[in-house]
């Protein structure tokens, strides 16, 4: 584990916060493609224009002022920023919608997610927002993966959605750790996870196995093969290890591990917004390319504000008992 200043694990909030915007805004016009599809309008890419986020973004921002506010995950607070804070025009499912609305008419936070979902979900939305758990948490892995799961209680009940977002949190909390200058070492992290996700569901130690084959293949798997073996659909069991493993075979390209993301097809806004978060948290804001950041929507709560909603969780970090 290298040695790493403060100036230097600030930008690294600063980059996972920012990278989760970046690959949320660039990939959500991608969405619901087939690889195929997705891989042939890559080249849009490069045009610039304004890009906006979405629920992803949405609900991580909510979730990370929470933390700020609390100095720690608090469901019941978590409930309350998610409604007062969230934009539902913002390519929210019906599900989220439907708690939402029930936490604004008074609903106990403990309730939605059974109102929701009767039987629970496996979605990856308790994932998708999860990256300021993993940056507030990094320095103890037990208290990130319950804080992980307490803020997963507020709209996920079933394990294969809430150890989804243990294991994105804990990517994002590892790759923090790691020097930015080198690539991230994927031995490591795998051994980690293994360990934060027992005893989990099955489905994740088996997408860790499908990880080490696919690594000790000696080079990148091609994405539609990613798609296939990992996943690249709204379940937390079959998007997260797809973005596991392309931000430990991408970082610290950033640009190229959110292309390869998009080249998955499927929930491209999520997906790419969590290799995002992953790789952000190694690189830092200094490692993300300015020249996407600058096409990042502003107003209320956009670039700006989400880079200074970093710096404050950062300092909540430091103030709190380690």
């Amino acid at each position: 584990m290298a040695f790493l200043s403060h100036e230097i694990l600030r930008d690294k909030f600063k980059g996972a916060i920012l990278g989760c915007f970046l690959g949320d805004a660039f990939g959500a016009g991608f969405e619901g493609m087939s690889p195929d599809r997705a891989i042939s309008h890559l080249g849009t890419l490069s045009e610039k224009f304004p890009r906006t986020y979405t629920d992803d973004t949405d609900m991580t921002l909510a979730l990370t002022e929470s933390i700020i506010e609390s100095g720690k995950v608090d469901p019941e607070d978590v409930a309350r920023k998610f409604s007062q804070s969230c934009d539902l025009t913002r390519g929210y499912g019906i599900g989220t919608i439907k708690a939402v609305h029930a936490l604004r008419a008074g609903a106990a936070w403990h309730q939605v997610s059974r109102i929701v979902f009767k039987k629970g979900s496996f979605g990856n939305g308790a994932a998708m927002r999860v990256s300021p758990v993993g940056l507030f948490f990094h320095h103890n892995l037990e208290a990130l993966r319950k804080a992980a799961m307490d803020q997963s209680n507020v709209t996920h009940t079933l394990p294969l959605g809430q150890w989804g977002a243990v294991m994105q949190a804990c990517c994002v909390g590892l790759a923090l750790l790691q020097d930015p200058k080198n690539s991230l070492k994927r031995e490591e992290i795998i051994i980690e996870l293994r360990e934060i996700l027992w005893p989990g569901p099955v489905e994740y130690q088996k997408a860790l196995n499908e990880m080490e084959n696919i690594f000790a293949q000696g080079k990148r798997a091609e994405t539609r093969e990613i798609a296939r073996r990992l996943g690249n659909g709204v379940e937390a069991y079959r998007s997260v290890p797809s973005a596991s493993y392309l931000a430990l075979a991408y970082s610290p390209d950033f640009q190229d591990a959110i292309r390869a993301a998009i080249s998955l097809g499927g929930d491209t806004d999520t997906i790419a917004g969590m290799v995002g978060a992953i790789v952000g948290a190694h690189v830092g804001e200094r490692g993300l390319p300015v020249e996407w950041i600058e096409q990042l929507e502003e107003g209320l709560r956009g670039r700006s504000f989400a880079r200074e909603l970093a710096g404050k969780l950062f300092e909540a970090w430091q103030k709190m008992p380690k």
